[in-house]
């Protein structure tokens, strides 16, 4: 992360209130209400930190799928998934969908 010390005072005031929602687990919107923050102006606050790299990037990143068939060692029923940070889910059982909810599930 950045450093900190090059924040503007304004910066450090929406940084601290994203520190204490996500220390409370709540959303930006209810957060803003409970505290009398304007829903939008710390929507902007957080993306204008992600920005300079000081608040992390959260949510669901998308990555992209390839199908891959190797016949010379296909397996009938077997699916694999491997995933970039290199963990792989696999299954013989023949159920594509229970693999890959298997795989939804990983953090």
């Amino acid at each position: 992360m950045s450093n900190h010390l090059s924040l503007t005072e304004r910066q450090q005031f929406w940084l601290e209130h994203l520190r204490s929602c996500a220390a409370r687990g709540q959303s930006l919107s209810v957060y803003a209400s409970d505290q009398g923050l304007s829903v939008s102006a710390f929507q902007q606050a957080k993306s204008r930190l992600r920005q300079r790299g000081i608040w992390p990037a959260t949510g669901p990143h998308f990555v992209r799928v390839e199908a891959v068939v190797s016949t010379a060692a296909a397996v009938p029923g077997l699916y694999r998934v491997s995933l970039p940070n290199g963990v792989v889910v696999e299954s013989a059982s023949g159920d594509l969908s229970a693999v890959l909810l298997a795989a939804a599930r990983l953090p």
